[in-house]
């Protein structure tokens, strides 16, 4: 919940009346300043969806933790990327994404840390916005590279099978490289934002929140594997 939200309902409570600064001091004290301090937790829900809060799901909702932050610095949440090992589906998912990555010339760690970023190696998350399976791919970007089918049904079923998804998902970063010239940061900007957001500002990461701190969890991910 936002501040500004926050604020209104505390007026609502109070039918609209002015209240005392003291009441503000009391809404900063028991409501925003606890919300600053908080922990921030990221994880993946049962259905491949990632989530950021600051309040821990019930431990019943079946979740796995990507990312705990215990404290923040300069305004920035600090924390530890789960491992992909510890991650299930990862011993299934491995020599999969493996396979695809040595087809297009590519690290393996790197597809496997997108892989981890993008589903938790869940073979059958499928996202809000219709992406699919171990490497979220959009249907259209499956069709882009080959996949024909008499309805989008089919393109779907299509798409979650993972060697295929894997494959289509290691060549599609694989022409993201090639585009920008080797540059990880901007690839892995595009596979989560689109090639041409990162185009239309300047070949640099977009000024979107989500992409930035996609990026940032990618990277953490493969140095964790390339150690």
């Amino acid at each position: 919940m936002q501040l500004g939200e926050m604020v209104e309902r505390c007026l609502a409570r109070c039918g609209g009346v002015p209240v005392m600064p003291w009441v503000f001091v009391f809404v900063w004290c028991a409501v925003v300043s606890p919300l600053v301090r908080a922990e921030v937790w990221e994880f993946v829900d049962r259905n491949g969806v990632v989530h950021m809060g600051n309040v821990a799901p019930p431990s019943t909702r079946g979740v796995l933790w990507l990312e705990g932050v215990g404290r923040t610095v300069n305004d920035r949440p600090q924390g530890m990327v789960k491992p992909p090992l510890s991650m299930p589906g990862y011993a299934s998912a491995k020599p999969v994404l493996e396979e695809a990555a040595r087809a297009q010339a590519l690290d393996p760690a790197l597809v496997i840390a997108v892989a981890a970023a993008e589903s938790a190696f869940n073979a059958d998350a499928v996202s809000p916005k219709g992406a699919l399976g171990l490497m979220q791919v959009m249907p259209a970007t499956a069709q882009r590279y080959g996949v024909a089918a008499r309805s989008t049904q089919e393109v779907r079923q299509a798409v979650m099978e993972p060697k295929l998804n894997a494959h289509i998902g290691s060549k599609y970063l694989a022409d993201l490289l090639r585009i920008f010239d080797g540059n990880k940061e901007l690839a892995l900007a595009a596979y989560n934002a689109g090639e041409g957001a990162v185009l239309k500002h300047g070949r640099r990461i977009p000024p979107y929140p989500e992409t930035q701190q996609y990026v940032e969890r990618v990277l953490s991910i493969y140095r964790s594997l390339s150690r």
